[in-house]
């Protein structure tokens, strides 16, 4: 983690005169892990998970963030079918043979079905955000999104009414900052992918 929340403060503090530090870190890290949830820009491939035969659930534990949600799981060679639990018959459940799908369970464990014969790596690539807990972020993020956390971090303490800082026209303008960097945040990640709908060929 190459940044603190403290690297931010310089930036957020002169908006917000006699806020404490405290409640700066803590408006921070809650806008960090809203933005991200919100946007899916962070990415990553969870590495390091092998399937023991007869096991079925897997935690995932990401080196950085929280598993925000699961895009997709890859046993060995091929990817698995997303399912939910209440898809499957009760009786199905202690079908083994080589998996076909999974489901998350837990925000942070995904289980595989059916149940394994073999040993076999198992890849996941995940949406990750920061925790409400963390104390800062990693540097790529600083460098491209420092304004965009600070604006959503000013949107909800100066909103906090009755403080020394508080100045409803401020948070009213950091938010649509905040509301508009999320919405060219989505629109830069789908840059260059093309989402041209195919047409089926007529019957």
């Amino acid at each position: 983690m190459a940044k603190l929340w403290a690297d931010f403060i310089p930036l957020l503090a002169p908006h917000l005169p006699g806020c404490p530090d405290p409640s700066l870190r803590l408006y921070l890290a809650s806008t960090a892990a809203d933005f991200f949830a919100r946007t899916y820009l962070w990415r990553e491939q969870i590495s390091g998970i092998t399937v023991v035969t007869g096991a079925v659930d897997y935690d995932l534990d990401p080196d950085t963030g929280l598993v925000e949600n699961v895009i997709s799981v890859v046993y060995g060679e091929h990817t698995l079918e997303r399912t939910d639990l209440r898809l499957i018959a009760t009786e199905n459940l202690s079908e083994t043979g080589e998996p076909r799908e999974f489901w998350v369970y837990a925000d942070n464990s995904i289980r595989i079905f059916p149940i394994p014969e073999e040993r076999a790596s198992l890849k996941v690539y995940a949406v990750l955000k920061p925790s409400r807990t963390a104390t800062g972020v990693e540097d790529w993020i600083y460098e491209t999104f420092a304004d965009t956390l600070v604006s959503g971090a000013i949107a909800h303490l100066a909103a906090i009414p009755g403080k020394d800082w508080s100045d409803a026209a401020m948070a009213m303008n950091h938010k649509m900052l905040y509301e508009r960097a999320i919405t060219n945040a989505r629109i830069r990640d789908f840059r260059g992918i093309n989402l041209q709908v195919r047409q089926r060929p007529a019957a």
